[in-house]
């Protein structure tokens, strides 16, 4: 990642102690940290928003905070209505 990228926010999908978070930067940078079980945790990749399957980026928008609603739908290159 770019030294300069800044963090816009990270928006957490998570179930119970698992772990679905997804941090999106000014670069359009998404980082995916995440748990598979309370085995293996602490997972982290770097994901384009082509690999984001379109049922994940409905629940992240749903679950983004509205101030960064029109960020993260720019990066996700999403238009759906999120009413």
């Amino acid at each position: 990642m770019e030294r300069d990228a800044r963090e816009i926010c990270t928006v957490s999908l998570g179930i119970d102690r698992l772990e679905d978070n997804y941090t999106f930067y000014n670069n359009s940078t998404i980082r995916h940290t995440y748990d598979e079980s309370i085995f293996n945790y602490g997972l982290m990749e770097w994901i384009k928003p082509g690999e984001i399957s379109n049922t994940i980026k409905r629940r992240i928008l749903k679950n983004c905070p509205n101030k960064y609603k029109r960020q993260v739908r720019q990066i996700l290159a999403f238009n759906l209505r999120m009413n």
